[in-house]
C-alpha cells in the first residue's frame, strides 16, 4: 500500500472557507452509509487482499512495511509507537530495550532518519521482535483501530468524489490503497471519462464503478497495470461479502436517503410517498436539518390529511397569506395545537426543539394523560411542561429518545428537532 505524504500536506492546507463544505460532506456520508458495516467489511477485504497482522516486509517498494495493511515507513513507525503507548511493558519485553527506545524516541518526521523510518532496515532479530509485537492481542487491536482511521478517511474521500453505496465505497477505498490519495484523483478522472460523467456526477453502484474501470483500462496503462487487483476486489465484495453490485433500491429521488436499516429511512420514504414533504430540494431530503415552526405544523397538517380550517382570520402579523404554512398555521391554532409565541406572533422561522414537536403532537391527539407508564428518559423532569407529552409519546409507540445516539435513555429535549425526527414521529403515529 503506497501512501503519499502529499495527502497529509493537502489536508493541512485546506483553507478555512472549505470547512463548512467538508463538514456537510462528512454529515452526508454518516447519514447515507452504515459506517459500522462499511468498516467491518473493509477490514475483511484488506485482511484477505493485503497482508497478515504479523506481516513484516523489510524492503517493500524501498521502505519497511508491517502489519495487515502493509504500513510503510513513517506509518509503520506510528503504528509501533501506538502499540508501545498502549502496552509499554509488553512492548519493551518483546522489542528489547534498544529497539523499544528507538521506536518511542524517534520523531515521526525527522529528516535524519529518512522521513520517519522510510530507510530503516530491520535485522532478522528485530524483524522477529516486531512480528511478535504486531501479532500480539494489543498489536492487533491497535492495527484495527489504525485501519479504521484510514478506512474512514478513504471513505470520506470517495464520498467527496461522488461515490455512493457501501460496496462502491469499499471498491474506492481499495483503489486509494493502491494509488494513494494523490494518484486516485487521476484514477477517478479516467473512470469518469470512461463512464461519460462530468466532475460532480455520482457513481451510484459497484457495477457502474467496475465497468468504468474496465473501460478506462483499455486506454490508460496506469489502470490496466492494476486491473487484476480491481477484479479481485470486485469478486471479493460480490462473491465473499455478498454485497449488492447494482444500485441499491431507493424509491425516492433523494440522494441523501439514509442507508437500509437506518432508523429514519422507512419514515422518510413514507413521508415522500404520502406527499407529507417533497424534501428540502428536488433531490435531497436533508435529514439532519432543523425544522422550523412553520415547517413543523405543515408536516403535521399534511399527515393529518390537509384539513381546511374553519377560521378565516389570521391572528399573526408574521404569517403571510402567501406563505406555504399559512393554512397549516390557521389549522393548528384552531385545533389548539399551538397558540403562537406571543399575542400576535407565530415565529414561523424559529427552530423547533424536540420538546416542542412532541408537545405539538400530543396536543393534536387530544392531550391524553396516560397512566401506568414507566418514564424512560433520564433528562426530562416531571416539572417540565412537555413531561406529559413525552409520556404520551412513549405510551403510543413513539420511541423518541436520542435515536442512533450513545444513550437511548436520553431525550435531549433542547436539541433542534431534525427533519428525520419529525417524519419518524409522524410515521409512527399516522402510518397503518
Amino acid at each position: 500500500m503506497k501512501r503519499k505524504i502529499i495527502a497529509l500536506l493537502l489536508t493541512l492546507c485546506l483553507c478555512a472557507a472549505l470547512v463548512p463544505n467538508a463538514l456537510a460532506a462528512e454529515s452526508a456520508l454518516e447519514t447515507s452509509v452504515d459506517l459500522e458495516a462499511l468498516t467491518a467489511h473493509a477490514l475483511e477485504l484488506y485482511l484477505a487482499l493485503e497482508g497478515n497482522y504479523d506481516s513484516v516486509n523489510p524492503r517493500d517498494s524501498n521502505a519497511l512495511s508491517i502489519g495487515f495493511l502493509q504500513w510503510h515507513g513513517v506509518y509503520a513507525l506510528r503504528l509501533l509507537k501506538r502499540i508501545c503507548e498502549a502496552a509499554p511493558a509488553e512492548a519493551k519485553a518483546l522489542l528489547g530495550s534498544a529497539l523499544y527506545n528507538e521506536v518511542t524516541q524517534t520523531p515521526l518526521w525527522s529528516s535524519t532518519n529518512g522521513g520517519g523510518w522510510k530507510n530503516r532496515v530491520l535485522t532478522a532479530a528485530e524483524a522477529a521482535a516486531v512480528r511478535a509485537l504486531i501479532g500480539s492481542p494489543v498489536g492487533i487491536d491497535c492495527q484495527n483501530q489504525y485501519a479504521r482511521e484510514f478506512i474512514m478517511e478513504e471513505a470520506q474521500h470517495g464520498w467527496n468524489r461522488g461515490v455512493r453505496t457501501e460496496s462502491a465505497l469499499l471498491y474506492y477505498c481499495a483503489a486509494e490503497h493502491q494509488y494513494g490519495e494523490g494518484g486516485v484523483s487521476y484514477f477517478m478522472r479516467y473512470v469518469r471519462e470512461a463512464l461519460g460523467k462530468a466532475e460532480g456526477d455520482t457513481v451510484d453502484s459497484l457495477d457502474e464503478f467496475h465497468n468504468g474501470v474496465l473501460e478506462a483500462s483499455k486506454t490508460h496503462s496506469s489502470i490496466r497495470n492494476y486491473l487484476s487487483g480491481r477484479k479481485k476486489v470486485y469478486n471479493f465484495l460480490v462473491n465473499t461479502l455478498q454485497l449488492p453490485a447494482g444500485p441499491e433500491d431507493n424509491p425516492t429521488p433523494f440522494t441523501d436517503l439514509p442507508f437500509p436499516g437506518h432508523w429514519a429511512r422507512e419514515a422518510i420514504v413514507w413521508a415522500w410517498q404520502k406527499e407529507i414533504t417533497g424534501g428540502s430540494s428536488p433531490s435531497t431530503f436533508s435529514p439532519e436539518d432543523a425544522v422550523t415552526r412553520g415547517e413543523a405544523v405543515t408536516f403535521l397538517w399534511a399527515a393529518a390529511g390537509r384539513p381546511e380550517p374553519a377560521a378565516e382570520e389570521n391572528p399573526f402579523r408574521d404569517v403571510s397569506p402567501n406563505a406555504f404554512y399559512y393554512i397549516p398555521v390557521l389549522w393548528a391554532v384552531e385545533n389548539g395545537i399551538t397558540g403562537g409565541t406571543g399575542a400576535d406572533r407565530f415565529s414561523p422561522e424559529a427552530r423547533v426543539m424536540r420538546e416542542d414537536m412532541l408537545t405539538f403532537l400530543w396536543a393534536a391527539f387530544g392531550r391524553e394523560v396516560p397512566e401506568g407508564i414507566e418514564f424512560p428518559y433520564a433528562d426530562v423532569k416531571p416539572s417540565k411542561y412537555y413531561y406529559q407529552a413525552v409520556l404520551w409519546a412513549a405510551a403510543n409507540g413513539v420511541p423518541v429518545g436520542n435515536e442512533g445516539g450513545d444513550d437511548p435513555t436520553l431525550l435531549c429535549p433542547r436539541e433542534p428537532c431534525a427533519r428525520a425526527y419529525v417524519v419518524t414521529y409522524l410515521f409512527r403515529l399516522f402510518s397503518p
